[in-house]
């Protein structure tokens, strides 16, 4: 889990959904507002992507642990808000972990 300095706020979220720039990959999609004063990360889950709130929350736990692994990184500051899609819950871990970081290195939030 990520600490919560790392993670944002509701009122943060929420400017990331209006003004940020949306970038889409298989498993998942994601919305990032850049530069920003510090680097921080949500997920939001749909209960269409998941209807169980078990799986919703294993989906969260997964993000946010490669997330974790990614602040060791050069990161730019920015704020970033994750939208999985259905086809997450199937998918492998590493799977996962690489489309994250290849994802983050495209939009240049990842140096």
């Amino acid at each position: 889990m990520l600490p919560s300095r790392d993670r944002l706020r509701f009122r943060e979220v929420k400017d990331v959904f209006e003004k940020g720039k949306r970038r889409t990959a298989s498993l998942f999609s994601f919305l990032f507002l850049s530069p920003t004063d510090r680097t921080a990360f949500a997920v939001t889950i749909s209960k269409k992507v998941a209807k169980n709130a078990s799986d919703r929350n294993l989906i969260r736990r997964r993000i946010y642990s490669v997330l974790s692994k990614i602040r060791n990184y050069s990161l730019s500051k920015a704020h970033v808000v994750f939208v999985p899609k259905k086809e997450i819950i199937k998918e492998d871990f590493r799977v996962l972990e690489d489309e994250i970081k290849e994802s983050l290195a495209h939009a240049n939030i990842i140096k």
